[in-house]
């Protein structure tokens, strides 16, 4: 799905408008979803609506969105942060709509502190607040009387519901400007907004619905937009098919370097995750003095035991038996690491895999540069910070530049972890991933994502599908595992139980393409 920031949004209105559709027909559209999503939101649950409308578009949607839910029998009640003078074009249209309907509007401008009980009063009284005062254009700060509103909302605890965005988040970047509301739903426009899918604004957004809004692909394209949603449709899309006349060699074969004293449970995670993703088989390589801890975690692991982490002839001869290889879990950090990292950078020729210890071994970035075959990293922003030199609070600031940045400079895959995790390709597109929870903030679970993007692409995934779909399916198989579990007492051993439901319900999709 694509995912959009509000410039590009802008520019998708425009070509539209200009192609002929009409700017009111658009507004139109956008209010009545935004009524739908508010009847389906309250079936059984109340009847009293109370809608907060700004001057602009978003405010016009939110008198759209209250002229239907009027017509349908609800209880509407709208309170406008503008005088009808400040109204223009569609906006003001249907404000006088509303008015011919007899819908009760409370005028509320900057000098209107009289009217505040009133207000009060309203939203006491409301089983849904429609939030419709800033859309996705806000650049400063929030100002009087946005930022009492939005505090008399927060504080009352009603279910809200917002229009494109709620009121005082970014629409790019996701930042609180100021005070924002905390939505329990969203109706973003034709699109997701950037701001939405990425955090600190995601977690205001609350369930997200895309309203349609009618427009043409075709102008959003023009638009060169380039971040993207995974949906569960297209991660049904992406799964590799599993042939009824497949053998373990038709599933791929995994080689995996690992492990160091006190951190033999790390490659045994990253292992068990690739069979369990559907790998046929997955060689675990090991310091010999681990080998035994390592194999008894699961007999279907196959363990080989070096004699040094730098057994280059060893490796070698692991990779001929293998299609992909993983390296980097439990690894250690030391000078044999950092020489296997520079060899399996310089001569793998095989689909790498690079997490944790692999990624920290990395001693010179031009080493990326002049690797020729498919490499996927997949740091933490600690680990990220490291291999840029950057501390992580600039990382975390502008998480997908520095994805983005990374990705085309070097033409690798790189997934940078954390909420949400980033997955940037070497063509500049950047993937936002939906899935996953607080709760896989857990030892090993960077080593199960590692196992399972080894695991799809020993099943035949290509490396960009495998390298977006592994973030997607690692996280929900976590969102499935916090259901059962709750998100404190989770595991990394918990990931790899709930991988089996999270690939049957992103299978289902193939046949329910509604499901997301």
């Amino acid at each position: 799905m694509i995912v959009l920031k509000p410039e590009e949004m802008k520019k998708v209105d425009r070509a539209a408008i200009e192609a002929g559709f009409p700017d009111i027909l658009l507004m139109e559209t956008a209010g009545r979803g935004v009524a739908g999503l508010a009847d389906r939101i309250l079936k059984n649950a109340g009847k009293r609506v109370l809608v907060f409308a700004g001057k602009g578009n978003n405010g016009g949607d939110g008198l759209v969105a209250a002229r239907f839910l009027d017509m349908w029998g609800y209880q509407v009640e709208i309170v406008l942060l503008a005088g009808e003078k400040g109204l223009k074009g569609s906006p003001l249209v249907n404000y006088r709509l509303c008015q011919l309907r007899e819908i009760d509007i409370l005028e509320f401008s900057e000098d209107g502190d009289n009217n505040l009980k009133l207000v009060k009063n309203a939203i006491m009284q409301a089983d849904l607040i429609i939030d419709a005062m800033l859309g996705t254009g806000l650049k400063g700060d929030v100002r009087q009387p946005v930022a009492t509103m939005i505090d008399l909302i927060n504080q009352s605890q009603k279910k809200v519901l917002a229009v494109d965005i709620p009121s005082g988040i970014d629409g790019e970047k996701g930042r609180v400007l100021g005070k924002a509301i905390r939505a329990d739903f969203t109706a973003t426009m034709a699109y997701p907004k950037l701001g939405l899918v990425v955090y600190p604004g995601k977690e205001y957004t609350g369930q997200l619905e895309v309203v349609d809004l009618g427009v043409p692909e075709e102008y959003t394209a023009r638009t060169g937009c380039n971040h993207f949603l995974l949906t569960g449709e297209e991660a049904g899309q992406l799964l590799p098919e599993r042939p009824v006349t497949g053998h373990k060699g038709t599933f791929g074969k995994v080689g995996i370097l690992g492990g160091s004293r006190g951190m033999a449970g790390a490659p045994a995670l990253t292992g068990l995750a690739a069979l369990k993703t559907g790998a046929g088989l997955v060689r675990v390589a090991v310091p010999r003095d681990i080998q035994a801890t390592v194999a008894a975690r699961s007999p279907e692991l196959i363990t080989i035991g070096l004699a040094g982490i730098d057994d280059l002839a060893e490796i070698d001869e692991l990779q001929k038996q293998s299609d992909i290889m993983a390296a980097g879990p439990g690894l250690g950090r030391s000078e044999a690491v950092r020489t296997l990292v520079d060899w399996l950078l310089r001569e793998c020729e095989l689909p790498l895999v690079l997490d944790a210890d692999g990624l920290n071994a990395i001693q010179d970035l031009q080493v990326l540069k002049e690797r020729q075959s498919p490499l996927i990293l997949t740091p933490h922003p600690g680990e990220m910070a490291r291999l840029l030199q950057e501390d992580i609070a600039t990382i975390q600031r502008e998480r997908i530049s520095f994805a983005r940045d990374f990705a085309t400079t070097y033409q690798l895959y790189l997934v940078l972890k954390g909420a949400a995790t980033l997955i940037a390709l070497p063509d500049g597109r950047v993937y936002i991933n939906p899935t996953g929870n607080e709760g896989m903030a857990t030892a090993g679970s960077g080593d199960v994502l590692t196992g399972v993007i080894s695991g799809l692409l020993a099943q035949g995934s290509g490396v960009e599908e495998a390298a977006i779909l592994g973030p997607y399916l690692h996280g929900l198989a976590g969102d499935l595992a916090k259901e059962e579990l709750g998100s404190n007492s989770m595991i990394a051993g918990d990931i790899i139980n709930y991988l089996p439901p999270a690939i049957r319900r992103i299978t289902n999709t193939r046949t329910d393409p509604g499901r997301i």
